[in-house]
């Protein structure tokens, strides 16, 4: 019963963040945003990627070994939840690869 309730929360979950990253990415303020706080300190940005692709990679990995010593329901729910991971990464590298906003041209008065 409780490993239903698990699979359950991990779809959700699931669901829940690419409904939000979806609703998000669409928002050029926010990509704008987004990208500009990720050159702002782009090697801890680059590092928490990576660390979430490792972390993704785990759960996978954990999730299909349940699977395969016959744990279905905790297994797929590990792998429900790589999934989640999976978009978050997704994400991240979508935004790295936008272009960086182009600061706006300012006009100067001239003197006669």
């Amino acid at each position: 019963m409780a490993g239903t309730g698990l699979l359950a929360a991990s779809i959700a979950v699931l669901l829940g963040t690419v409904a939000i990253v979806l609703w998000r990415v669409r928002n050029p303020a926010w990509v704008r945003d987004a990208r500009l706080a990720q050159n702002a300190s782009p090697v801890s940005s680059l590092l928490m990627l990576a660390f979430g692709a490792v972390v993704t990679t785990l759960v996978l990995v954990l999730g299909v070994f349940w699977v395969t010593t016959g744990h279905g329901v905790v297994g797929w729910a590990m792998v429900g939840l790589a999934a989640t991971g999976l978009s978050h990464v997704w994400v991240g590298v979508w935004i790295r690869r936008q272009p960086l906003p182009q600061p706006r041209a300012t006009r100067t008065r001239r003197d006669p």
